[in-house]
């Protein structure tokens, strides 16, 4: 078996490549892209490759360019290979040759998941949507910002409406400037609220086609954007072998620190998916306020553990709950039951 660590850059890359007993086979530069890697790589298929990368922003392409050729291709997450991260020493034939002898020795931290085409279109979707409704709202905000700075305060939900934008256009200003702003905003929010419909029609059908979607759907509070965002996340939950995995994938796990027979748990690690920790953290607050039947079972807890250890504190253990209740209803193939969870109160 031949042996690749390929250090990954932006125009040009660096590989090392030795052999089963770490005799160097061949190294140097190569440019990123799909026929520069395959030319210089597909000679040692023959033997067996395997072959180390770091996860980056162009890992999806070129493990599927090396799973293409025959390799065996491992990931792996950066900050979790200390011989590379903690180097003073670092040029990108060293962090190559360092992931290629690590590899060699099967000494590499766990592998990073890396999910097919469909599900990282899925996410591509996703993020474009978040990015279109952050730019809309940072656009709201400066209106709202410009009008308070003219003694004119707008009531909550104003600007989330094109009825709201026309009534606000047809007011009288004093301020010349103001209509002109205005309007040219709005025809801003018009096709920012265009693009995100056209997203939103995509994630829809992506929604028909998966099952798991319909399942998460029977929480209370879980739409379709929430229900997308942990699919897209997850993708396939049996990779999990737990649900604490699940949750420290998430970002929502508790610092632990222990010494001898003390324990100190601290703030929550934040290490995962950031957008997966953002959504069921807002699910989790959507299910704390509500007064529905189906989120009684969950407030009653919420509030248990929001008397002793306060209310911020329990918002972060409703969202790991539901998450592990997320988990459990795609594991186990089933739907959202409130009256077990009453059963499992009493």
């Amino acid at each position: 078996m031949n042996h690749c660590g390929l250090d990954v850059a932006g125009v040009s890359s660096y590989l090392y490549l030795t052999d089963e007993k770490g005799r160097k086979l061949t190294c140097g530069a190569v440019e990123t892209t799909k026929a520069a890697i395959e030319r210089r790589l597909k000679p040692f298929v023959r033997g067996g490759l395997s072959v180390a990368i770091e996860a980056g922003n162009q890992t999806a392409w070129i493990h599927e360019v090396l799973v293409g050729i025959g390799a065996k291709v491992t990931v792996v997450n950066p900050t979790k290979v200390k011989a590379i991260a903690e180097s003073r020493r670092k040029t990108d034939k060293i962090d190559a040759r360092i992931l290629c002898e690590l590899l060699r020795l099967d000494a590499l931290p766990h592998p990073v998941h890396m999910p097919g085409r469909e599900t990282r279109a899925l996410r591509g979707l996703l993020v474009a949507r978040r990015q279109l409704v952050s730019v809309r709202t940072k656009l709201c905000n400066v209106v709202r910002g410009m009008l308070r700075q003219e003694g004119i305060r707008l009531p909550a939900g104003a600007l989330s409406s094109f009825v709201g934008w026309r009534r606000l256009l047809a007011r009288g200003y004093e301020l010349a400037h103001l209509p002109v702003v205005l309007a040219t905003f709005f025809d801003s929010f018009v096709s920012l609220t265009d693009s995100i419909r056209d997203l939103e029609k995509k994630l829809a059908e992506s929604e028909r086609k998966d099952e798991r979607v319909a399942r998460l759907k029977t929480m209370p509070k879980v739409g379709r954007i929430a229900a997308l965002t942990f699919v897209a996340a997850v993708d396939d939950v049996h990779r999990f072998p737990s649900s604490r995995k699940l949750v420290g994938y998430s970002g929502l796990a508790p610092t632990v620190r222990s010494s001898g027979e003390r324990t100190e748990y601290g703030p929550i690690s934040r290490a995962g998916r950031r957008e997966l920790r953002a959504v069921w953290v807002q699910i989790a607050h959507l299910v704390a306020i509500d007064s529905g039947r189906a989120t009684q079972p969950l407030r009653t807890w919420f509030n248990k553990v929001a008397r002793k250890r306060g209310k911020k504190t329990a918002l972060v253990a409703l969202a790991r709950r539901l998450l592990v209740i997320a988990y459990r209803l795609l594991k186990d193939e089933t739907v959202y039951d409130a009256a077990r969870l009453r059963r499992k109160a009493a």
